[in-house]
């Protein structure tokens, strides 16, 4: 795991730093370089000819002796820099060894070769997770490419004939000061965020710094750029079909088994975040049994038992003999961590799990450098209960969404504090209650928080009409196609945009590299042919999953209520997180600039506080836009 920059002169011009654009690129990659030293802390290393510039920042988990980067073919015409794991190296290895003579025992090195041998596309071979940039000298074309699913970041600029990349959007903001440039916030990106928690796809909350996107590869050769991407998730099965569940189970757990021996590769200590969950349970019963002695484990644990993980996680680490360690969370010590946390964003990001999620890895970092989890299930087999809901909807089970009812309100009025109340209005459709449970932040509460630069954004770009449109592209309202439907957007946006942004940002700033074996691109791949009764019945979800640990792990375990590593947010900001929010918000930059409106957010504040309404999770949303535009330059 690490962190990459570089800067490329796209078009023809002479040799030398600093032309076209301002300032000089070497400079601009150390600085970039300098503000990824948390992804990398072991090694660093640089590359320059002519026209490229390319820095590394290292994580040191395989080869630990000949794997730094930036790594060199034989001949020197090819050079990678590269953050992330290939878990099929060997086989890779395997089979280019008669026509590749290998250096080194890193998967780096790989990518050299297969490039090589079989071009840009060698990247649909890699069964991993990575953001890399490859430069072909001798055609003078660079590479950028992420994996599938989208678990390692990657961004970039174009200014003044110079294109700029890094790992984060802040190195990249770094480099590109540098350099003469200064990227303005994009009000939309503002909008989004305020709505979903994340920006999604091509778009960052900057004008001119673009994401390569989950398995995309660009090329810059000759002065163009040209794209490909590779189809990922696949197209879910939207049928009833019937299947032979007993051979369906052994195919899940063959392939489950070997998505988790591929992760258990390390020359580093290994461990396991553990949230008490079927997930991670899962990955811990697999890598258990397959003989990796015992594991070290780790979960959070807040100081309410009704709002921890700590005892499921405690009594599924018990079960297992792992080397256990419960990091307490109290309110006392919560302020700081809050405060710390949301000010090192660098992108608009609202997550309130990321805090919990920070502290376990900052934990686990210090007694490991590898991490497994059990990111992905929800995703994958059905696990949200928005789809529980949307389900019950559909098959005409009303009374089973009251919390979809309460949610979704298509009006507003305003009572005598000028804070929006939603009447309880029915949802039209299931659909329906998957977008508006999908929405963080609804329409009408956005409009009432809008300040004049998100008064007029086009209502068509609005997420409510994105995803809606998408639901309708997917398939129907029967209970196949609608759970397809849903599933596919999921894995297209929310995960990508908001749960491996959250893993990656927490795990990174703790220089601990995370592995998700459900996450697997060929896992992926096979639950998406599995009718939806493998994956919801009988108002529970992930009923593969269930199936694949009955007899395997104590019924009990099995029936643990879910939480994950979430947070109390509503008594949080009535008591140890209140004065971060009035610091915050009641001098809000965000509403001096015209983005959000003062009076508003302090009625929210006020109302929340009073006990009139519980807007925990909106007030962390709007104290981590508060806390990101802070920072932003200018």
């Amino acid at each position: 795991m690490c962190g990459i920059a570089g800067v490329l002169r796209l078009g023809p011009g002479p040799e030398g730093r600093g032309e076209p654009g301002r300032g000089d690129p070497r400079r601009a990659v150390e600085t970039m370089m300098d503000a990824l030293r948390h992804r990398g802390p072991d090694a660093d290393g640089l590359f320059e000819d002519g026209r490229i510039v390319l820095g590394h920042r290292r994580l040191a988990v395989l080869d630990l002796e000949t794997g730094d980067q930036p790594m060199a073919s034989e001949d020197g015409e090819l050079v990678v820099v590269f953050n992330g794991e290939v878990f099929n190296h060997h086989a890779l290895r395997a089979e280019l060894q008669g026509r590749a003579r290998f250096r080194t025992r890193s998967d780096t090195e790989v990518l050299l070769h297969a490039y090589r041998e079989r071009g840009e596309g060698f990247v649909a071979d890699l069964r991993g997770f990575f953001a890399l940039a490859l430069w072909d000298a001798h055609s003078g074309r660079l590479l950028l490419a992420r994996d599938r699913v989208g678990q390692k970041p990657l961004f970039f600029s174009e200014h003044e004939g110079l294109l700029v990349f890094a790992s984060e959007v802040r190195a990249l903001l770094a480099g590109l000061g540098r350099l003469g440039a200064e990227p303005r916030v994009d009000p939309a990106a503002v909008a989004e965020a305020l709505a979903l928690r994340y920006t999604d796809g091509k778009r960052t909350a900057y004008r001119g710094i673009e994401r390569v996107l989950p398995g995309e590869r660009i090329v810059f050769e000759s002065g163009h750029r040209r794209t490909a991407r590779i189809a990922h998730p696949p197209a879910i099965s939207g049928a009833e079909t019937e299947v032979d569940e007993e051979a369906a189970l052994e195919e899940f757990g063959a392939r489950f088994d070997e998505a988790v021996r591929l992760r258990l590769e390390a020359d580093v200590p290994l461990g396991l975040l553990l949230s008490g969950g079927l997930d991670s349970t899962a990955v811990l019963e697999s890598a258990a049994r397959q003989g990796t002695g015992a594991l070290r484990t780790f979960t959070v644990a807040f100081s309410r038992s009704s709002e921890s993980e700590g005892a499921a996680a405690r009594a599924t680490a018990e079960h297992f003999g792992t080397r256990h360690r419960e990091i307490p969370l109290s309110e006392a010590h919560l302020v700081d961590r809050a405060a710390q946390v949301l000010s090192s964003l660098d992108e608009p990001f609202a997550d309130p799990s990321l805090l919990p999620t920070r502290l376990v890895c900052e934990a686990a970092r210090e007694e490991v450098t590898v991490a497994l989890t059990g990111d992905g299930g929800d995703e994958l087999l059905g696990g949200y209960r928005r789809y529980l809901r949307a389900l019950a909807w559909a098959a005409g089970e009303r009374g089973q969404v009251p919390s979809a009812t309460k949610r979704i309100s298509r009006r507003l009025r305003l009572i005598g504090s000028g804070l929006p109340r939603s009447f309880e209005a029915q949802p039209r459709s299931a659909a329906e209650v998957f977008v508006f449970e999908s929405v963080k932040t609804p329409a009408p509460l956005r409009a009432f928080l809008a300040g004049p630069l998100l008064q007029d954004l086009p209502e068509d770009e609005a997420p409510e009409a994105r995803i809606a449109r998408e639901l309708r592209e997917a398939g129907g309202e029967d209970p196949a196609s609608l759970l397809a439907a849903m599933l596919l957007f999921d894995q297209r946006h929310d995960l990508p945009g908001e749960m491996l942004v959250k893993v990656d940002r927490a795990s990174m700033a703790a220089s601990l590299e995370v592995r998700s074996p459900l996450l697997d691109h060929e896992l992926i791949a096979f639950a998406s042919t599995l009718p939806v009764s493998l994956k919801v019945a009988g108002g529970r979800g992930k009923v593969l999953l269930r199936h694949h640990l009955a007899g395997r792990v104590p019924e009990a375990l099995l029936d643990l209520p879910k939480k994950g590593f979430g947070t109390p947010l509503g008594r949080w900001f009535r008591g140890a997180l209140a004065p971060l929010a009035s610091e915050l918000l009641g001098a809000s930059r965000l509403a001096a600039d015209g983005y959000l409106d003062a009076r508003a957010l302090d009625r929210i504040r006020r109302a929340h506080v009073s006990r009139r309404r519980n807007f925990g999770e909106l007030l962390w949303t709007l104290c981590a836009l508060e806390s990101w535009y802070r920072t932003t330059p200018g």
